[in-house]
């Protein structure tokens, strides 16, 4: 997602007639798409961030989901300055300011890594409740996880401050390539600070997701696993009634309405992490393409040849992959979970009463 492009503020586009009109819709169906993902997502994680701080549970997981639907917020609300460039054929509009060109490229780059990485610290951390509960609470504190969390955004924008206060760095709005403003080193860089630039940026987003994806196989294939084998104890229980059998059943059904509920946060989790890969498989595809044609010359010329349809693989495949996963996570939400599923109901039918009286 680096500022590849060779355009800035002064550049100028001056296509065909056919093709301005083509540019026209399909920018206008790409912000469409947009608007709807923001809607969608901006409502819908407001009251998941009501329901979860109301709530007022103290589980690790909960705490995680208060973050989470923080910076999905943040990520919704970002999107507002690339929806009014798609909708008035590119210009610059709010971008045009070199401070908020700035500003919003280091904030929405910083939400988009940590949003990958949460969504890894959440599967690290249900994968430990998985395979090893009886050590989970102890190994994966609240206390640990801020540190982490906390230790990787300072990472993230102590490295952005120090390339930008010395001039390495700068935001340039790139019209044609994509609407948006992004990353570009200037000529001041040297060649080690633009390498190691690349190999961070590539790294922090593909390491999260390497995590999240060995993670949800380890707990997908433990929670088969561990069903199987509940399975089979139950039968063998049915099949052989002893005394001993009963003291098991009688046991473990104290514990069962706990592990039911363990279980069903593990599978919601399970799913927000698949989700979270589905959503980001074109921003991987694009990103290995890009990284690959730095090195292997046939995949340059592939892409150099595709050249006029960057302008829309930009946007499809790095703005609009975390945009819908920002908007379909409350969705995901309302589906697992009833009891935010009821309030949502519940402040769905408030307003709609509140709607009635103020018009009648």
């Amino acid at each position: 997602m680096q500022g590849e492009g060779s355009e800035d503020f002064d550049s100028t586009i001056d296509p065909t007639q056919g093709s301005e009109d083509f540019n026209s819709t399909i920018n206008i169906l790409i912000a469409t798409v947009l608007i709807l993902c923001f809607i969608v997502g901006l409502a819908g994680n407001i009251s998941a961030l009501l329901y979860f701080w109301s709530a007022g549970r103290k589980s690790v997981a909960d705490k995680l989901y208060i973050v989470v639907v923080s910076v999905d917020i943040g990520t919704c609300v970002f999107q507002i300055p690339t929806i009014v460039s798609l909708l008035n054929n590119r210009d610059p509009m709010l971008y045009a300011d070199s401070f908020v060109c700035g500003s919003l490229t280091i904030a929405v780059f910083f939400l988009l890594r940590v949003s990958m990485f949460l969504v890894a610290v959440m599967s690290v951390t249900r994968s430990f409740a998985i395979i090893i509960p009886h050590r989970a609470r102890s190994v994966c504190t609240m206390n640990r996880i801020i540190a982490v969390i906390a230790g990787y955004s300072f990472i993230l924008l102590f490295i952005d401050g120090v390339l930008f206060a010395s001039g390495w760095m700068k935001a340039i709005y790139y019209r044609t390539l994509r609407s948006y403003c992004s990353y570009k080193l200037t000529e001041l860089a040297p060649h080690w600070a633009a390498v190691m630039f690349e190999i961070a940026f590539e790294i922090e987003v593909f390491i999260p997701s390497v995590i999240v994806f060995v993670s949800f196989l380890a707990g997908t294939i433990t929670l088969a696993r561990n069903a199987a084998t509940q399975e089979c104890t139950e039968k063998k229980q049915v099949a052989k009634p002893t005394k001993r059998s009963r003291e098991m059943k009688r046991a473990m059904s104290c514990t069962a309405d706990s592990k039911k509920i363990s279980r069903q946060v593990s599978v919601t989790i399970t799913l927000f992490t698949s989700l979270f890969l589905i959503c980001n498989i074109p921003l991987f595809v694009y990103q290995f393409i890009y990284m690959l044609s730095k090195y292997v010359t046939a995949v340059k010329i592939m892409v150099d040849s595709a050249a006029v349809n960057q302008k829309f693989a930009h946007l499809l495949c790095l703005v609009l992959p975390y945009v819908l996963n920002a908007a379909l996570n409350p969705c995901l939400y309302l589906l697992r979970m009833p009891r935010y599923r009821t309030e949502f109901i519940s402040w769905g039918c408030r307003l709609q009463q509140g709607l009635c009286e103020l018009f009648h």
